[in-house]
């Protein structure tokens, strides 16, 4: 491999991700996992296996795993230090393994890949073969293209540089990228990160109040040109 022009996966497999994230975005998980179940339950979806793809520290899974005691869960990443944080979560019908879930053999009811798919190099590969390992699943893809961050010029690329976005989704090109890769859309809905987790400064709580008011009255034009939404969505194979 060409030092020069290091793989996107080394970032994570190395310090720099963590150096930039050293929590891995733990705190964000119990709203994430509220939504899973959410779309799950307005469903009716089940599981009795889930596997979590690119899980972190494993703090959604782990949340997830306690409102489906059913199911048997495992969490995949290939990150040393998110791996390492995740084993402290281990329970009866919790594990976590340092793989790559596509590689593993391993099938799944439900397959779960939050806040993952931006950060992939191949997200066409990354679906065909996640479609590959369960029946239904479970995305979380945030929106990052919209017309105030194209407008803005430095939103793009310190997502880019601080988070590891290196592709940028609409709502839009989002589900034609699920259904492209041959799953099928149950069910979306969008999730109001700037809104919701405004509390943490005072200069989010007072973007909030406009998002909240132009949501209001017209969602999909708001997410488009103002942005602070992700996608959740539920697909089958």
């Amino acid at each position: 491999m060409d030092s020069r022009h290091p793989e996107i996966s080394d970032r994570y497999t190395t310090t720099e991700y963590l150096a930039d994230n050293p929590d891995w975005h733990e705190e964000d998980a119990p709203w994430k996992a509220a939504h899973i179940a959410k779309i799950l339950d307005n469903n009716h979806v089940q599981p009795k296996s889930i596997c979590d793809v690119g899980c972190g520290t494993g703090a959604i899974i782990e949340i997830v795993s306690k409102r489906y005691p059913q199911a048997v869960a495992e969490g995949f990443e290939i990150s040393p230090h998110a791996h390492a944080m995740s084993t402290k979560r281990k329970s009866a019908n919790l594990s976590f393994t340092m793989a790559d879930a596509f590689q593993s053999g391993r099938t799944f009811d439900l397959c779960m890949a939050i806040d993952v798919i931006e950060h992939v190099e191949n997200p066409f590969a990354f679906l065909r073969a996640m479609k590959k390992v369960a029946q239904w699943h479970v995305l979380h893809i945030p929106l990052d293209m919209n017309a105030l961050s194209v407008g803005r010029g430095w939103v793009l690329p310190e997502a880019r540089r601080s988070l590891g976005h290196i592709h940028y989704f609409s709502r839009e090109s989002a589900i034609a990228l699920l259904k492209e890769s041959g799953l099928e859309i149950v069910d979306d809905f969008y999730t109001a990160w700037a809104i919701d987790q405004s509390y943490k400064t005072w200069k989010k709580r007072l973007a909030a109040w406009p998002r909240r008011i132009a949501f209001t009255m017209a969602p999909d034009a708001t997410v488009r040109f103002v942005g602070g939404w992700s996608l959740m969505v539920l697909a089958r194979a």
